[in-house]
């Protein structure tokens, strides 16, 4: 169980270093002469993708999660 809490809190600061240097590198776009409204679309398409990511991880923890919730009960 500890590795599982270990290994989820890996994920959750990697996917949040994904999105610190997505940041990063939007702010390199803008200081190399891209519009703003050019770059701030390619963030949110960047954005999304880490999203799905995240979502699709949460809802694999609800799954594996709920059969344990029913057993207790």
């Amino acid at each position: 169980m500890q590795v599982r809490q270990i290994l989820g809190k890996t994920i959750a600061l990697l996917l949040a270093m994904q999105l610190f240097l997505i940041g990063f590198q939007a702010k390199s776009q803008i200081d190399q002469g891209n519009s703003s409204i050019e770059t701030l679309i390619w963030m949110t398409q960047q954005y999304i993708s880490v999203l799905v990511k995240i979502r699709s991880l949460q809802d694999k923890k609800e799954k594996n999660d709920s059969p344990k919730l029913k057993s207790k009960k």
